[in-house]
C-alpha cells in the first residue's frame, strides 16, 4: 500500500481497511504499527524507507527506485508529448513505460482496497497501450504492432478498441479479408457472451471496409508553417518568453480572428483576465507568432493600469511613447492632445503594423490609441472587460491546465528535479490554481532554494493563513496583483467583495448572495457582475458565481482583517437563507413530512417556489456541500437553532443521494446543538434522523439505541406522532436485525398511531416496513395488500422515493406467490423511478430484486446482466445496508450459470457483510447459499455444516421451513401455504 502510493501519506485506518477489508479485529492498528516496525528492521534504511507522518506513513522512493512511478511518469511524459503534438516522441514514451509493465498487478487475494487499485492501474496499462497502438497506425507503422495487437485482442477478446485498431492495423497493411474477419469474431463473441451487438463505432469502422471508404487510409499531418524571419523597424515587442507554455487554444482564436478579418478592415482582439492570469504573455507571444504579417512594424506601450505604485498612463502620454518607439523625432511630436492624436493616427494610416496595449483600466484610455487605418491588428490586455470598445473580438483568458503549468515547473527547476516528487509536483500546481503568476512565483522561489523539496513548498502552502504570503516576489506576489483590483474598486463593490468571503462553499448563486448582502436579487446581480468585469468574481452558468482558489484566499483574508458587525448579519442571514429554502426544498420533494415548530429563517413572508422535485432536488445537490459547511457555521458562532435545524434537511438529501458519512457528521452537530438548547423535540427530530443515516451505513445497533432515546422523548413530551416515527424505525431497524417479530409488532403499533394521527407519510412508511416483514415471515397474500396499500397512502400524497421501496416488497411477494410476470413489472417500475431520482443507495437492491425475479423465470443470461449492474453501483454506493443482498443475488446467479466457484465467494462475502452488520435474515440466506454451493462442489461436510446453522437462524426468526425451502428451491409453491 505504502509503495503504490509512493510520497503520500496513507493513514493506519487505510491500512487497516487494506488488511482486513471490512472486519478488521480491534488490535489491527496495534498490527499495522507492529509490521511497519518489523519492515524497518528487516529493510535496509529501513527508518528513511519508511516514515511516520501525520495520521500514517509515507514511503520516500525516487522515480529510480520505484518502476511503477518511473510507469506513471512516462505516461505523463507521453500525454504532455501528445497535447504539444509531439506524437513520435509520445508514442516512444508509452512504449516504455509499457516496457516496464510485468503483467497482473498484485494478482491474487488482496483485499478489496488492493484489488479495486489494481484493476484501476490495469486499466490505466490497457489504455497506454491503446493509445499507443493508435499513435503507430497514424504514423504509418501498422504492419510492426499487428502481432502484438493480436495477442492484446486474445488477452481481453471484449474490448472492441484493440478490435477495432487490430481491423485498421490489418486493412493498411492490405489485409482486408482478415480485417473483416476480426469483425466476424467480435460480433460473434459479443453475442455470444451478452447478448449484444458491437458498438456503433466498431459497425460504422465495419461499413467502410467494406465499402474501401478513402476516409480509411492513414491521415497525411500537414507541413509545419514556417515565418520568414525579416522583420522592419520599428521592432519594440518586448522579449518572448522562452518557458511559455500551453493557450494553444486562446492562440489558435487570435490567429483564427486575424485571418477572419475583411481585407483593408483593422483587426482589434481584447483579452481580459484576472491578475497573474498570463495575459501580457499570451499578447507578446501571439505578436511574435503573428508578426512577419504586419511588415511596416511591432510597438508596445503599458498602459501601467494596474501596475504597483503607478499611476494609469494617459492617452497624450501613451500617444508620445509610441510615437517616440516608432521613430518620430521628439521636436516633431506635438504638445498638444488634439495634435499628438492626429499625428498617432496620420502616421498608422497606410502602415500594417501590430500593436500592443498591455495592462489598461478603462475602455477610454485605449479607445483614441487603436489605429483607424486597416489592416492593423490592435491587441488590447486588461483585467476587467473593456465592454465600452466597439467592434472587438473579446478573449478571456482562465487558468492554466495542469500539463501547461507542469511545463513551466520542469522549465525553471529542471527534468529531474521535478521528477523526483512527481507527486509533490502536482500538488504545488493544484494549490497555484493554475494561475501563472502563482506557478513562475513558486517555481522561481524553489530555483533560489536549492535545498528545498518541492513538498516543502506544498507544506508551506496548504497552510491557507501563509498561502499568498507564500506566493510573493521580491517585486510581484499575487496578494498585491488582486489588491491592485480590489482597491480600484468603488466602497459599495469592495463591501459586497468582503461580505462574499464569508460564503462557505466553492459556488455562490444570486440568492446567496443577495442574503449576504442584505440587498434585492437585481442589485445583488449587478454587484456579482461588476466584480466579474474586474475579474475578482468567476461568471459560470447563467445566476452562478464562484471565486478562484486563490482569491478566496484572498478575500477572506479581507474578511478577517478587516471585520465589522454587519459580518455577523450577513451569514446569519445567509444561515436563514440556508435553513427556509432547505425547508422547502424537502417539503416539495418529501411530501407529507411534518413541519416542526421553533421555525428560523423566514424572510418577508416569502416562500421559495421550488417547480417541482427535479428543481427542487436539483437545488439540494448544488447546495450541498455548502448546507454541510453551515452546520458547522452556526455551531461555531453560537446559532444554536440554525445548527440543530439545518441537519434535518442534509439528513433527508442524504437518505436519496447517499452521503451519510457526511451527513451522520452533521446530525451528530445537531444532536449537540439540541442538547446545548434542551429542546427535547429537536434532540427527538436529530436524534431519529441520525438513526437513519446509521441504518444505511450498517451501523444498525447504533441506530437502535438512538432511536431508543428518542422514543423515550417522544414520550415524555407526550408526542403521539413523534412515539409512532420513532417506533416505525425501530421496526425498520429491528427488521434488519432478524428479529422479525418484534418488528411486526412495532410496525403494526405504528400503522395504527399514524393513522390515529394523521399522519399519512407515515403511515405510507410503516405499511411498507410491514410488507417486507411479512414477506420475510412467509406472509405473501398479506404481504402483497399491504404494499398496495402503501402505494395508495404514498400516491394520494405525490411520494416518490418511499414508493419505490414499497413497490420491490410487493414485487417480493407476487414473486413468492409465483406470479413473477407481475413481480417483474413491479419491480422494473421501481428501478425506473429510482434511476429518476438517482438514489445511489437504494438502486443494487432493486436489481437485486429484479435479478432473483429473472432467475425464477429461466432468463438467466438476463439475469447475469442485471446483477453485474447491480455489484457495479453497490461498489459506487457509500451505504452498506443493501450490499449483502447483491451478494446473495450475485451468489444465485453464478450459481444458476453453473460457477460455482464465483457463486461460493459471493455467498461468503454476502456472509461476511450480513454478519459484520447483524442482518441475521440475509446473514441465513448467505449460510443456505454456502450450502447449497457447497454440495454442488461435493463438500458434503461444509454443506451439512452451513445447513445446520442456516436452519437454525431461520428458525429462531420464526421464518416457516417451507418459506426457507421453496427460497433454496426444495419445496414446491404449495409447501408455502400449508
Amino acid at each position: 500500500m505504502l509503495l503504490l502510493e509512493a510520497g503520500r501519506v496513507i493513514p493506519v485506518s487505510r491500512l487497516v481497511e487494506a488488511g482486513w477489508d471490512e472486519a478488521p479485529p480491534e488490535s489491527a492498528a496495534h498490527q499495522i504499527r507492529k509490521a511497519v516496525a518489523e519492515l524497518r528492521r528487516r529493510i535496509p534504511q529501513g527508518f528513511e524507507l519508511i516514515v511516520t507522518d501525520g495520521p500514517g506513513y509515507r514511503a520516500v522512493v525516487g522515480v529510480d527506485q520505484l518502476d511503477l512511478l518511473r510507469y506513471q511518469e512516462l505516461l505523463r511524459q507521453a500525454h504532455a508529448a501528445g497535447e504539444a503534438g509531439a506524437h513520435a516522441r509520445a508514442a516512444e514514451q508509452l512504449r516504455s513505460a509499457l516496457e516496464l509493465w510485468r503483467g497482473p498487478l498484485l494478482a491474487g487475494a488482496g483485499g478489496q482496497v488492493v484489488d479495486a487499485i489494481s484493476t484501476a492501474l490495469e486499466e490505466q496499462s490497457l489504455a497506454a497501450a491503446e493509445r499507443l497502438y493508435e499513435l503507430t497506425i497514424e504514423a504509418g507503422e501498422a504492419a510492426s504492432i499487428i502481432g502484438e495487437l493480436r495477442s492484446m485482442a486474445g488477452r481481453y477478446p471484449l474490448r472492441e478498441t484493440l478490435r477495432s485498431q487490430l481491423m485498421l492495423a490489418l486493412y493498411h497493411t492490405g489485409q482486408q479479408a482478415a480485417a473483416l474477419e476480426e469483425f466476424t469474431q467480435i460480433r460473434d463473441l459479443l453475442a455470444e457472451e451478452l447478448g449484444i451487438d458491437p458498438s456503433a463505432k466498431l459497425r460504422e469502422l465495419h461499413a467502410y471496409m467494406l465499402r474501401q471508404d478513402l476516409s480509411l487510409a492513414p491521415p497525411e499531418r500537414a507541413p509545419a508553417r514556417a515565418y520568414g524571419a525579416s522583420f522592419e523597424v520599428p521592432q519594440a515587442l518586448p522579449y518572448d518568453m522562452p518557458d511559455f507554455s500551453g493557450r494553444a487554444s486562446e492562440l489558435e482564436r487570435i490567429r483564427a480572428a486575424v485571418e477572419r478579418t475583411p481585407t483593408r478592415s483593422p483587426t482589434v482582439i481584447a483579452i481580459d483576465g484576472m491578475g497573474g492570469g498570463g495575459k501580457t504573455a499570451l499578447a507578446v507571444r501571439a505578436a511574435h507568432q503573428l508578426a512577419q504579417r504586419y511588415p511596416d512594424g511591432q510597438l508596445f506601450v503599458d498602459l501601467r493600469g494596474f501596475t504597483p505604485g503607478q499611476r494609469p498612463l494617459s492617452t497624450f502620454s501613451a500617444q508620445g511613447d509610441l510615437l517616440a518607439a516608432a521613430g518620430i523625432p521628439s521636436e516633431e511630436i506635438p504638445g498638444v492632445p488634439a495634435g499628438r492624436s492626429a499625428l498617432w493616427q496620420s502616421y498608422m494610416r497606410g502602415r500594417r503594423m501590430l500593436l500592443i496595449l498591455d495592462n489598461a483600466d478603462t475602455s477610454e484610455r485605449v479607445r483614441t490609441l487603436i489605429p483607424t487605418s486597416p489592416d492593423s491588428l490592435t491587441l488590447v490586455t486588461s483585467r476587467p472587460r473593456l465592454t465600452d470598445l466597439d467592434g472587438v473580438e473579446w478573449l478571456s483568458v482562465g487558468a492554466l491546465p495542469e500539463s501547461d503549468s507542469h511545463e513551466i515547473l520542469r522549465h525553471t527547476l529542471g527534468a529531474e528535479r521535478v521528477e523526483r516528487e512527481p507527486e509533490a509536483a502536482v500538488e504545488l500546481l493544484r494549490l497555484c490554481g493554475g494561475l501563472p503568476l502563482a506557478v513562475r512565483i513558486a517555481a522561481a522561489r524553489l530555483s533560489n532554494r536549492p535545498r528545498w523539496t518541492i513538498q516543502r513548498l506544498v507544506d508551506r502552502l496548504q497552510d491557507h493563513g501563509r498561502r499568498l504570503d507564500e506566493l510573493s516576489g521580491e517585486d510581484r506576489g499575487v496578494a498585491s496583483a488582486l489588491s491592485l483590483s480590489y482597491e480600484s474598486l468603488p466602497k459599495d463593490q469592495r463591501t459586497a467583495f468582503r461580505l462574499l468571503a464569508h460564503h462557505p462553499g466553492r459556488y455562490i448563486d444570486i440568492d446567496e448572495a443577495a442574503a449576504l448582502l442584505g440587498v434585492g436579487a437585481l442589485d445583488t446581480e449587478d454587484l456579482l457582475e461588476r466584480l466579474v468585469d474586474v475579474r475578482l468574481l468567476d461568471a459560470r452558468e447563467p445566476g452562478t458565481y464562484a471565486f478562484h482558489d486563490l482569491v478566496r484566499h484572498f478575500a477572506r483574508r479581507l474578511a478577517q482583517g478587516q471585520a465589522a458587525p454587519e459580518d455577523g448579519q450577513s451569514v446569519e442571514r445567509l444561515l436563514d437563507h440556508y435553513l427556509h429554502t432547505a425547508a422547502h426544498a424537502c417539503d416539495t420533494l418529501f411530501p407529507g413530512r411534518p413541519r416542526h415548530s421553533g421555525s428560523v429563517g423566514e424572510r418577508d413572508g416569502q416562500e421559495p417556489e421550488f417547480e417541482g422535485k427535479d428543481v427542487a432536488l436539483r437545488w439540494l445537490d448544488q447546495h450541498r456541500d455548502s448546507l454541510l459547511a453551515a452546520v458547522d457555521i452556526a455551531h461555531g458562532r453560537g446559532l444554536l437553532r440554525h445548527a440543530a435545524r439545518l441537519p434535518r434537511e442534509v439528513g433527508f438529501h442524504s437518505s436519496i443521494r447517499s452521503y451519510d458519512l457526511d451527513a451522520n457528521v452533521a446530525l451528530e452537530t445537531g444532536v449537540t446543538a439540541s442538547r446545548q438548547l434542551a429542546d427535547p423535540s429537536l434532540l427527538r427530530l436529530n436524534l431519529t434522523n441520525l438513526a437513519m443515516g446509521q441504518w444505511r451505513l450498517g451501523r444498525i445497533r447504533d441506530a437502535v439505541a438512538h432511536l431508543e432515546e428518542a422514543l423515550e422523548l417522544s414520550r415524555s413530551m407526550n408526542d403521539p406522532r413523534s412515539e409512532a416515527e420513532c417506533k416505525a424505525r425501530l421496526g425498520q431497524a429491528y427488521n434488519s436485525l432478524g428479529e422479525l417479530r418484534r418488528a411486526l409488532q412495532l410496525s403494526e403499533e405504528a400503522n395504527r398511531m399514524a393513522r390515529k394521527t394523521g399522519f399519512a407519510r407515515l403511515d405510507g412508511s410503516s405499511l411498507s416496513t410491514l410488507s417486507q416483514v411479512q414477506v420475510r415471515l412467509g406472509q405473501f397474500a398479506v404481504a402483497a395488500e399491504t404494499a398496495k396499500e402503501a402505494l395508495t397512502v404514498f400516491d394520494s400524497i405525490g411520494e416518490l422515493q418511499l414508493s419505490v421501496d414499497a413497490l420491490s416488497y410487493l414485487s417480493r411477494a407476487l414473486e413468492g406467490m409465483g406470479r413473477y410476470e407481475e413481480a417483474l413489472a413491479r419491480v422494473e417500475e421501481a428501478v425506473e423511478r429510482c434511476e429518476h431520482l438517482r438514489m445511489p443507495s437504494v438502486l443494487p437492491a432493486m436489481l437485486a430484486c429484479r435479478t432473483d425475479i429473472l432467475l425464477r423465470m429461466g432468463r438467466v443470461e438476463n439475469a447475469r446482466e442485471c446483477v453485474l449492474h447491480a455489484l457495479a453501483e453497490a461498489i459506487r454506493s457509500t451505504d452498506d445496508i443493501h450490499r449483502a443482498l447483491v451478494h446473495l443475488s450475485a451468489a444465485r446467479t453464478y450459481f444458476a450459470l453453473g460457477d460455482f466457484t464465483e457463486a461460493l465467494r459471493q455467498n461468503q462475502l454476502a456472509h461476511e457483510v450480513s454478519s459484520r452488520m447483524e442482518l441475521h435474515y440475509e446473514k441465513a440466506q448467505a449460510l443456505d447459499g454456502l450450502a447449497t454451493t457447497s454440495e454442488a462442489m461435493g463438500d458434503l461436510e461444509a454443506a451439512a455444516s452451513n445447513r445446520r446453522k442456516a436452519d437454525s437462524h431461520f428458525f429462531l426468526m420464526g421464518v416457516p421451513e417451507a418459506v426457507f425451502r421453496y427460497a433454496r428451491g426444495d419445496g414446491s409453491q404449495e409447501d408455502r401455504y400449508a
